[in-house]
């Protein structure tokens, strides 16, 4: 594996951004260079199977940035609903500060379908997958562990990935914070239950 450099973080989270705002093919690697300042000749050194796996290291640098987001929202929470509602008010900040050209990092993977690169493919599936038990943590949390859980992760993390989708073409909030008060309307009475 190659080591990690600071030109290889930069390509990596310059990467990371362009397939947001611009989409696996509509992003070029000479673009990607040129924004990160990483050297060209550097490139297939840290990445010797060229764009697929750096879109594969950027997969999981913005998985990891949810993640982060995930867990802000959960210490600053004192129960699910209100981590709900933190977690649209981080997912809402990140549409507004990026003027709404980006939404959810994996998507741009996912709707283009990238199936010629199995590891990209594979790197979708374990962001979402992430996604789903970092909100199953919290749900147990409040509902205990049952197969509920992991229904609701997954309503949650499909529909936050749409109401950003939404909030995107929008150039809205609303749908994301629309989301949030729902679902943490729908835990809040589960849990009462």
């Amino acid at each position: 594996m190659p080591r990690r450099t600071d030109a290889r973080e930069r390509a990596i989270r310059s990467a990371a951004r362009l397939f947001q705002r611009q989409g696996y093919h509509g992003t070029g690697l000479a673009q990607i260079l040129e924004e990160s300042g990483a050297p060209r000749g550097s490139f297939y050194f840290h990445f010797p199977q060229g764009k697929p796996e750096l879109a594969v290291e950027a997969v999981r640098e913005a998985t990891r940035d949810v993640e982060a987001l995930v867990t802000a929202a959960r210490e600053r929470a004192r129960d699910p609903a209100q981590f709900l509602r933190r977690l649209a008010r981080g997912l809402a900040r990140w549409l507004e500060e990026t003027d709404y050209a980006e939404g959810c990092p994996v998507a741009a993977f996912t709707l283009e379908g990238i199936p010629e690169f199995p590891p990209l493919e594979a790197a979708c599936v374990e962001a979402y997958a992430r996604w789903k038990d970092d909100v199953v943590a919290v749900l147990e949390d409040a509902l205990g562990r049952n197969t509920r859980s992991e229904g609701l992760a997954t309503l949650v993390v499909a529909a936050f990935e749409g109401a950003l989708l939404m909030g995107r073409t929008q150039r809205s909030v609303a749908p994301v914070e629309t989301v949030g008060e729902h679902l943490a309307a729908y835990v809040r009475a589960l849990s009462r239950a």
